[in-house]
């Protein structure tokens, strides 16, 4: 604001002639402005001077004479009123202004890590505001990953996997900076405008999926893998382009964006799909009424009831259940290691390949498959058929039962006497729970933001039958089981399909 409309606008203030409107935004002014500030304070002190003398002039011809003391008791008077005024408005902004400059303490993605990985994650919160915690990133987390590689989700869909020594800060939800390490990312439709910036270059994604190396002593580079990017060079005077697919570019010390060889196989797009695998049962032998667990995590199973492992002619061996309460078939995989709590900033994965009976001993209403939960016969959360239409179902529940628990339903029957493969995925970054019949997304993901953020026990673990020790409301699944998966962490579509081939 110049100092002529600076000076108009106060004195319209002062005479009380300034629209509301204008009067916010000399607020604004003021509260950024020093110098402006200043200017303010000499015109309230001589608006103030004038007025009292003019009132004095107009009244001394009519009016005994008023001491000279009580005028200036009426300045002060009249000058502290303004200036306390003018202080609470320029308070209340600062108020609004500090707010609006908060970082806020929610999470907006989180990330895993490969085995032997080694990071330190860092948070710029404002006074009063609580650090994101665990494997959780905010606007102003940096991270430093020393050793390894790491892959993190976006609540917007933006997927990214970093390989060591790797410098990233969150600037914004949909910005982020990569001080030193290589990188490759992944942007959804939604996310389209995604950036990500370096030393040398500005990346904006116009739905892509696309890699950058930003190598300490080297030009850094951008890979284009799918559609296509705005490349800017940060160095003064330097170039900017739109690459397409299959195009990469390196920056020179000038500013010049060179042509160089496309190669997708320099960047890690995925970790495997063994990551955050807590348990694998591939029932292929029985030791002593025990099966092993096949990710190494030493969660074996005990076989219950009249459970036993057989031969299937398409895939080997398996495990047989009754699905019959009376005889109680069920797998028990916490008695020898207890399964760890579930980390609730990043979700769960429950898979099997199953092929169920196609009499009653299918199920009675809902079959469980695998569940996994604090206590009584509420699961944490589950993995199921329900009886009634043979869509794959799953509950979700938080730290209280019946106010926070989300039933995932999909829109697929399960053809029984044949083997299908079935997952649910919980994500607590999207707060979406998805179902998977062969590889395939069910209907549209749920919403499950209703439970709650606390740490969620996994105490209890059972295949083949619901949580409820007291075996007073027990659901047993009937048929055959397969290849049962944990993960503490949500697959994407093209894992869970590969589970599926």
């Amino acid at each position: 604001m110049n100092p002529s409309d600076l000076e108009s606008k106060i004195l319209q203030m002062l005479d009380g002639e300034l629209p509301a409107g204008e009067v916010a935004a000399l607020e604004v002014e003021l509260l950024a402005n020093a110098g402006s500030r200043g200017s303010y304070q000499e015109l309230v002190r001589l608006h103030s001077t004038l007025e009292v003398r003019h009132e004095s002039r107009a009244t001394i011809a009519n009016t005994k004479i008023v001491p000279i003391e009580r005028i200036m008791a009426r300045q002060r008077k009249r000058i502290v009123k303004v200036v306390l005024g003018a202080t609470a408005a320029i308070v209340l902004v600062s108020v609004i202004v500090l707010s609006l400059m908060k970082v806020p303490d929610a999470p907006i993605a989180s990330f895993r890590t490969s085995p032997g990985s080694l990071f330190t994650i860092t948070h710029e919160v404002a006074d009063g505001e609580e650090a994101p915690v665990g494997q959780e990133l905010a606007v102003g987390s940096r991270l430093f990953l020393q050793r390894g590689t790491l892959e993190g989700g976006f609540q917007s869909g933006v997927r990214v996997v970093v390989e060591a020594p790797c410098d990233l800060r969150v600037l914004a939800g949909d910005r982020v900076a990569l001080g030193e390490g290589v990188a490759w990312f992944e942007v959804p439709a939604k996310a389209i405008g995604f950036s990500v910036e370096t030393e040398q270059l500005m990346v904006i994604d116009l739905g892509t999926a696309f890699g950058i190396r930003a190598l300490a002593g080297e030009g850094h580079e951008v890979h284009v893998t799918r559609g296509a990017v705005e490349v800017t060079s940060r160095v003064e005077g330097g170039e900017a382009q739109t690459l397409q697919e299959g195009e990469a570019r390196r920056v020179d010390a000038l500013g010049g964006l060179h042509e160089i060889t496309f190669n997708v196989d320099g960047f890690t797009v995925a970790l495997s799909e063994s990551d955050g695998l807590v348990g694998y049962w591939e029932f292929e032998t029985d030791s002593v009424g025990l099966t092993p667990d096949s990710s190494g995590n030493g969660h074996s199973g005990r076989l219950q009831g009249s459970a036993e492992i057989v031969t299937d002619k398409e895939r080997g061996n398996v495990i047989s259940l009754s699905g019959l309460r009376s005889r109680g078939d069920a797998v028990d995989i916490d008695l020898i290691r207890e399964i760890p709590t579930l980390l609730a900033h990043r979700g769960a994965t429950l898979t099997a390949w199953i092929k169920r009976n196609s009499d009653d001993s299918a199920g009675h209403w809902f079959g469980y498959i695998v569940g996994l939960g604090a206590s009584g016969d509420i699961p944490v959360v589950s993995l199921g058929i329900s009886d009634a239409s043979g869509f794959v179902t799953g509950f979700i529940e938080g730290e209280t039962e019946d106010s926070d628990q989300v039933m995932v339903v999909g829109d697929t029957a399960v053809v029984d006497g044949e083997w299908t493969h079935v997952a649910i995925t919980y994500d607590r970054v999207s707060n979406e729970a998805i179902t998977y019949v062969n590889g395939v997304a069910q209907g549209s993901p749920t919403d499950i933001s209703i439970v709650g953020d606390g740490s969620l026990d996994w105490r209890f673990g059972r295949i083949g039958r619901n949580l409820d020790i007291t075996k007073t409301n027990d659901h047993y699944f009937g048929g055959l089981l397969d290849d049962v998966r944990i993960y503490d962490r949500p697959l994407r579509l093209d894992e869970i399909r590969a589970l599926s081939r």
